[in-house]
């Protein structure tokens, strides 16, 4: 999902001071890096989400695949890697698992006879929307951590992180 930016024409200046010895130092140089921040709070959400899908047999990056399958069926298995965050390789290895447990079928795709289009299998379907009800129930604790305005907020921001660090990218 692409979140419309408004970016701040206001140059901030904000030093990261170099890696500094003690835990005193340590405490303070973490403060100021977002990325760490950032990477937490992923990682407690990856957890919380592995544990969620542990009953429905399904990991994350399988859980992602599907969902993204039910939204827009008939995908490839590169197009289901940009949606799931995974490389391509972590994809085809995600999508051989899924076709074992008959939760997803795949067919050449009709305009490329080497491309394989995935698709969920009734069962896939099922399971999907049954393990989507205990995801949703972590994206809506997260949710309510936050005011609307906040979540807005956050949204924002965090979109502002990710349009930068992508422009950078392409940049170099």
């Amino acid at each position: 999902m692409t979140v419309p930016l408004r970016m701040s024409t206001v140059s901030r200046i904000v030093d990261i001071p170099p890696p500094r010895r003690g835990r005193r130092e340590l405490a303070e140089d973490t403060r100021v890096r977002l990325g760490l921040h950032i990477k937490a709070a992923e990682q407690a959400m990856m957890a919380a989400k592995t544990e969620a899908l542990r009953s429905f047999g399904i990991t994350v990056a399988q859980y992602a695949a599907m969902l993204s399958l039910y939204y827009v069926p008939e995908q490839s298995s590169a197009q289901l890697a940009r949606a799931a965050a995974v490389t391509p390789q972590t994809m085809a290895t995600v999508i051989a698992k899924l076709e074992q447990k008959r939760l997803v079928t795949r067919h050449p795709s009709s305009d490329h006879a080497k491309v394989l289009i995935a698709s969920l299998t009734p069962e896939g379907e099922t399971l999907v929307l049954r393990a989507d009800e205990a995801a949703r129930r972590i994206e809506q604790r997260m949710a309510e951590a936050f005011t609307v305005k906040e979540r807005e907020q956050v949204t924002e921001m965090l979109g502002r992180v990710t349009s930068l660090l992508r422009d950078d990218l392409i940049a170099e």
